[in-house]
């Protein structure tokens, strides 16, 4: 599943992130106590994903990634349950302390293992 940017909404202020036949979304919320990273079916509040970093804005850009690259092979056509389960925290409410390493890690050893094409050109389309 490959990602676009589109123009914010409600539910994703910060940035926004329509998938290519625009069943989903993923994207940034600021809150007062951080930055959120949502994601859920599209026009619909966020369901699937509800991921706090915190206040550290710098999480922000390898959280994303480490999210795409997890989605990245799983066809649009998923269910929520699909993929729900390609996420380290599945069945939980994510814990910044607990979940955040084992997320990196995983997609430093994907990366390192292809050692090929930067995220960015895989995963983001210029907005159309």
């Amino acid at each position: 599943m490959t990602f676009r940017r589109s123009d914010p909404s409600v539910n994703y202020a910060a940035l926004r992130l329509v998938s290519d036949s625009g069943r989903w979304e993923l994207g940034f919320k600021a809150y007062h106590s951080g930055y959120r990273l949502r994601m859920g079916l599209a026009g619909r509040p966020p369901s699937l994903l509800d991921f706090c970093l915190g206040t550290d804005a710098r999480l922000c850009g390898p959280v994303l990634t480490a999210v795409l690259d997890l989605l990245e092979e799983a066809p649009e056509s998923s269910d929520a349950l699909v993929l729900d389960a390609l996420f380290p925290w599945a069945g939980t409410r994510p814990d910044m302390a607990v979940h955040l390493g084992p997320l990196l890690e995983s997609a430093t050893k994907r990366e390192q293992s292809r050692g090929s094409r930067s995220c960015e050109m895989r995963h983001y389309r210029p907005r159309e």
